[in-house]
């Protein structure tokens, strides 16, 4: 066998790839710097300490007190209130004028008085006894109608459920059941769908703001039981129908709180944690199956992550950490699709090229016995692997190199910002009202924050890291398609198309060219109307297929070849 010297930085390289216990790492334990090593010792020093300080945050952040921390609710203002006065014990210092930023976002369409529906003439009483669906276009049609009738160029009215176990099932899927026949009604020349509830269903559906499917442009309705029995059950002549439905955005508002240790540095470095969470599940994100009104406390999700970034500012805090200016942000709306850290790298004082990078805790509580903490983003610099190699820890790391995941570092990554992504996995309890706080490991979640510490120290022994996308996105991907765009959808867009948020180098999108801010219109011959069309345009192609993209940038329409 060939003799081997090995330099610090192969030994560096070997750490990258052997568990913490192997004798490889014990001997970096030894070349390690006393500073580190007297690091180490007060971090288990302090242990109960952190601990004691992590069941008080998680306790009170994840009580019935907050109702869930749903955005824009008490709730959700309490738990801002609540870390905003941390901040200020620890002695950060608001970033600009205060630590509260608030932004607000669309979410969903409220009905307006302009509302009307008549049948044979007389007036429908709207939502209580009619209401157009989340997917309704808004628009008039007068016309005639009859049960069952087919013909173009007319309303159609159609039974909401086919038989009477469908209206009795609390598990039946109706929306996405009256998307579908609208959708192929519409594509046979109905000018507008009225479904009908002839069975009087004990799950009988209500009037929702907001859908996950695309508007059908037409005016889409449900009648009730009520309306079935006076003017349509015994229909057996063609009768006027009238309709006008109108709707208005309807906006929410959510609020950052944001705290900053400022050491006149020139880069600054990002850490980063949710603080939203469900609320009683009415924004639809639930896992429950109950049907009960539950409180979801999120004590994981993400109580856990927040005290974790409380925990590791206290300790930056105290520590002679000078080499970057350091900006903890709580976000809110991440469940409703990232829209406080999207609203954050827009602000107008965030400067991101004078970002380092940033580091982000979601889901840090439930470390299991095999010490499992997932890493994700480790791709989107060069650095990060030699940094973490340097950092002696009893957790069995877990990398993962895509910046893309479901949570707020993608919105920096997007923004060509390296980032981590620290995670210790789902379990039974995620989106449920059993996320409590008495199930989290407060241990594990003290060895998680000492770990993140660990890397922001090897940090600042480095120069501010070079950015590196990635060529997937792993994390969080659910994707069963044939083939991949490549690009990172913008839930929150509500208009025609799908918006662009982000692009993956090297696919497709990327190679034809489409940017970031993107609204894409048509894929091949499908046109886009939103997300549901745009998945299934993408299940119509194999690799290799050739399709020209429609999209509009700014205030023009243009036209890219790709292949995928």
């Amino acid at each position: 066998m060939k003799r081997r010297n090995w330099s610090v930085a192969a030994l560096v390289t070997l750490l990258a790839l052997t568990p913490a216990a192997d004798p490889a790492a014990q001997i970096w334990k030894k070349i390690l710097p006393d500073k580190d090593k007297n690091e180490s010792a007060k971090n288990d020093a302090n242990a109960e300490e952190v601990i004691k300080q992590l069941r008080a945050d998680i306790g009170y952040l994840a009580s019935d007190q907050l109702e869930g921390r749903r955005t824009g609710t008490k709730g959700e203002a309490l738990a801002g209130m609540f870390i905003e006065k941390r901040m200020a014990a620890i002695g950060l210092v608001p970033y600009g004028a205060s630590y509260r930023r608030p932004f607000k976002f669309e979410w969903g369409k409220e009905l307006t008085p302009e509302i009307r529906l008549t049948i044979g003439g007389k007036y429908v009483s709207v939502p209580e006894d009619a209401f157009p669906v989340g997917f309704s276009g808004a628009g008039t049609d007068e016309n005639y109608v009859l049960p069952e009738s087919k013909e173009a160029n007319s309303p159609w009215l159609i039974a909401l459920y086919e038989t009477q176990q469908d209206a009795e099932n609390p598990h039946y899927d109706w929306e996405k059941n009256a998307f579908d026949r609208a959708r192929k009604a519409i594509e046979r020349g109905a000018t507008s769908v009225l479904f009908y509830d002839n069975f009087g269903s004990k799950y009988a559906p209500v009037y929702t703001k907001r859908t996950d499917y695309e508007s059908l442009g037409v005016p889409v309705l449900v009648l009730g039981k009520k309306v079935y029995d006076q003017y349509v059950k015994d229909m057996k002549v063609m009768q006027p129908v009238y309709m006008n439905i109108a709707f208005k955005k309807e906006f929410r508002t959510g609020t950052n709180i944001v705290g900053y240790i400022n050491n006149n540095a020139t880069y600054t470095a990002v850490i980063g944690a949710h603080y939203d969470h469900l609320g009683y599940g009415e924004d639809g994100n639930s896992r429950s199956v109950d049907g009960v009104k539950s409180i979801h406390n999120g004590a994981d999700d993400n109580a856990s992550g927040v005290a974790a970034m409380l925990a590791v500012a206290t300790k930056l805090k105290q520590s002679s950490y000078k080499k970057y200016n350091y900006l903890f942000i709580a976000f809110s709306a991440e469940e409703l699709g990232l829209l406080g850290s999207k609203a954050f790298v827009k602000e107008k004082d965030f400067q991101k090229q004078k970002a380092a990078y940033m580091l982000n805790m979601d889901m840090v509580g439930r470390l299991g016995p095999d010490r499992k903490l997932t890493v994700g983003g480790v791709g989107t610099s060069p650095v990060w692997n030699s940094v973490m190699a340097a950092v002696p820890s009893t957790l069995k790391i877990s990398r993962d190199s895509s910046g893309v995941g479901p949570s707020d570092h993608s919105s920096f990554y997007n923004d060509s910002i390296p980032v981590l992504f620290f995670f210790t996995g789902t379990h039974t309890d995620y989106h449920k009202p059993t996320d409590d706080a008495q199930k989290i490991n407060y241990s594990g979640t003290k060895d998680v924050v000492n770990y993140v510490y660990s890397i922001i120290g090897g940090m600042e022994k480095q120069p501010a890291p070079l950015f590196s996308t990635t060529k997937n996105s792993s994390m969080g991907s659910r994707t069963a398609f044939k083939v991949t765009l490549g690009i990172m959808p913008d839930y929150s867009y509500q208009e025609i198309g799908v918006r662009v948020d982000g692009v993956i180098d090297d696919k497709p999108a990327a190679k034809a060219g489409l940017k970031q801010g993107d609204i894409i219109l048509q894929l091949g011959d499908k046109k886009i109307n939103g997300m549901q069309t745009y998945m299934e345009a993408l299940g119509t192609f194999k690799p290799g297929d050739k399709a020209d993209v429609k999209v509009k940038r700014g205030p023009t329409v243009q036209e890219f070849k790709l292949v995928f």
